[in-house]
């Protein structure tokens, strides 16, 4: 399965998100998705060997998340730049 910026997919929740950033860290692909219905339903999720989604945690995941963050944000800049 390939995902890419701006794809809409539909997670277990039954809620479509719009994939908002993607980048690749530590040979890994993440996601920063953002439900388009609820704009304040936001996840991070990690592209498995097996191309399935797996949700990170913000408490177990918080030291990779804050680390993402930014990579998320330049990722968006750059896209917005171009």
């Amino acid at each position: 399965m390939k995902i890419e910026y701006q794809d809409i997919i539909t997670l277990s929740d039954d809620n479509k998100y719009v994939v908002a950033s993607k980048v690749d860290y530590k040979n890994t692909c993440y996601l920063y998705l953002v439900d388009i219905n609820n704009h304040s339903n936001i996840k991070i999720v990690k592209i498995d060997a097996d191309d399935s989604l797996l949700e990170l945690n913000q408490m177990e995941d918080h030291e990779l998340i804050t680390k993402l963050i930014p990579l998320f944000y330049n990722f968006s800049k750059d896209v917005l730049k171009s």
